[in-house]
């Protein structure tokens, strides 16, 4: 693991106390995950809505107005998607060579973008046991992981008839267009139902779900 000096790095900001998650602090929990289960379960939601989604729940009317963007709202949804799924799903721990397919599951699983799953993949589909291969993504996933996610982060621009609002229905398939604010409403809804989830386990030591969790958590430390 880590070295000690590495030990004070922030990993997390509380969004209860606004106490500092250190790689220290996160080593003590996880020695004793059942003393600090609640901790354990707020972890992924304090990091992920602390450094993703939070800077746009900004209340001040000049920012909503002058700053406040659909486009870069899309580009942070999108770097989350990949981050979040890779605490998650065991196949996507790093999702490095894989960022198309976790698209494809991480719609099919989620019941907030059901509208997005259309022809997308299941994680069965992804490990494809049958042919013992690793199947790329299809459908809308893999409509939206090109025109939206590789168009923003890769060139700025958003491709073939796609669009991005602030307005109207999560997503409007006829139109391909998104509504950015829902969007980022629904992924913290997501992150906050993963965390109910870890919550709702009774047997931590025996839970598929905190293996995966605290697996990635360990791997987290590990490459501080």
């Amino acid at each position: 693991m880590n070295n000690n000096n590495n030990n004070e790095v922030v990993l997390a900001t509380s969004s209860e106390n606004r106490e500092e998650i250190t790689v220290l602090k996160l080593k003590e929990w996880l020695n004793d995950k059942e003393s600090y289960k609640e901790k354990l379960a707020n972890f992924i939601y304090d990091r992920l809505y602390g450094r993703y989604l939070k800077p746009f729940d900004y209340n001040n009317k000049n920012y909503k107005s002058d700053y406040k963007n659909g486009f870069s709202i899309m580009a942070n949804c999108c770097l989350l998607i990949e981050t979040f799924i890779s605490f998650t799903e065991e196949d996507f721990k790093n999702t490095h060579g894989m960022s198309e397919r976790s698209f494809g599951v991480f719609f099919n699983k989620s019941i907030n973008f059901s509208e997005f799953s259309k022809e997308g993949l299941t994680i069965d589909k992804y490990r494809d046991i049958e042919y013992s291969v690793r199947r790329n993504n299809s459908g809308i996933p893999q409509d939206f992981y090109e025109n939206i996610r590789c168009g923003i982060l890769h060139s700025g621009e958003i491709k073939n008839g796609w669009r991005i609002s602030r307005t109207g229905k999560l997503f409007e398939e006829e139109s391909k267009r998104i509504n950015a604010t829902l969007f980022l409403e629904k992924l913290e809804n997501e992150i906050s139902s993963f965390r109910d989830s870890l919550l709702e386990e009774t047997d931590i030591e025996n839970s598929t779900i905190w293996e995966i969790y605290t697996d990635k958590l360990e791997d987290i430390m590990d490459n501080v």
